[in-house]
């Protein structure tokens, strides 16, 4: 499994390949943003998956739900009828993991929502989600500008992140 790392810098280097005129640039920048968001899931899930070793008594059920990507279920048979558990895979948003990380563990007084950052997010979501889910309807408007700017997003987030969780800074 490469590291949040090593999806930045392949990210990096498609850029770099596209700013070469005599390619097709599509080639090279669709790689390049999907690798910058792959960055942060690849950050954030391992943040996930730290947390989710620790005891089960020190998160609340729904908790470990989210972090262990598990669905709660209600048992209704049994020797454990009546009660919670987790249940089968339940997948979950990569903004609901940021949000839950970022208010379960840092000091933020308010949503971080309507902030630049988050904004910036938002606008590379949308564009791998219309790069993985292609529509006639919805136009696909890249270069290598909009290219770098995903991947300094991709560092912002995870640097904002490891800020907030671990409260320290990360290096790239």
């Amino acid at each position: 499994m490469l590291s949040y790392r090593e999806y930045l810098s392949h990210s990096d280097k498609y850029i770099q390949l596209a700013e070469d005129e005599t390619v097709d640039k599509l080639k090279y920048l669709i790689p390049s943003i999907l690798l910058s968001w792959v960055a942060i899931e690849s950050f954030i899930n391992n943040i996930m998956d730290d947390f989710s070793s620790l005891p089960k008594d020190m998160f609340e059920l729904h908790e470990r739900s989210l972090l262990m990507e598990k669905k709660v279920v209600f048992v209704d048979h049994g020797n454990d009828m009546g009660k919670f558990k987790l249940g089968q895979t339940e997948y979950k948003k990569l903004e609901e993991k940021i949000l839950f990380l970022i208010t379960k563990f840092g000091n933020l007084n308010k949503s971080c929502k309507g902030d630049l950052i988050w904004q910036s997010f938002e606008d590379l979501r949308d564009t791998r989600n219309i790069i993985l889910h292609p529509k006639r309807n919805k136009e696909l408007e890249l270069s290598v500008q909009k290219a770098y700017k995903y991947l300094e997003i991709s560092k912002n987030i995870i640097q904002f992140v490891s800020t907030n969780v671990w409260h320290k800074k990360t290096s790239f």
